[in-house]
């Protein structure tokens, strides 16, 4: 927004309609090219992170893990119904079952899919820390 009588409170009105910046006159040549380079760039950068949401998207998609029988299916459905709740889950198979890729898909489908997603491989942290490396420790 470009005016010609700024005052603060009109600047904050401004920015909470969504302009993306306020500048007052008279107006630098290099200020606005700098304001609208900025503005371009963030435009950018939301396009490419919505490309990238969208892509993450595809790859945990269910449509994406192998398997169609009865048996898988009812993995699906444990999927979404765990993926709503606020309970840990523990996965357990073979190397080279899935279990990230279940786990990735069960994180991307729960409300918290926007905060990080953390993997603990159990086999790789000796038993006597185990327990202190997932639930804390207080010492006492």
């Amino acid at each position: 927004m470009i005016t010609g009588y700024g005052t603060i409170e009109s600047a904050v009105e401004a920015i909470k309609m969504g302009a993306y910046d306020y500048l007052t006159k008279p107006i630098i040549d290099d200020e606005i090219r700098l304001v609208v380079e900025r503005a371009l760039q963030q435009q950018s950068l939301i396009r490419e992170n919505r490309t990238l949401r969208e892509a993450l998207d595809l790859r945990f998609n269910l449509d994406n893990i192998v398997g169609h029988d009865y048996k898988m299916l009812k993995i699906f459905d444990l999927i979404e119904a765990v993926a709503d709740s606020r309970t840990t889950v523990l996965i357990q198979g073979d190397s080279g079952t899935g279990k990230t890729m279940i786990a990735r898909a069960i994180h991307h489908r729960s409300d918290r899919r926007d905060k990080p997603f953390v993997e603990v491989s159990c086999g790789a942290i000796p038993e006597s820390l185990l327990e202190s490396e997932l639930f804390g420790h207080v010492k006492g």
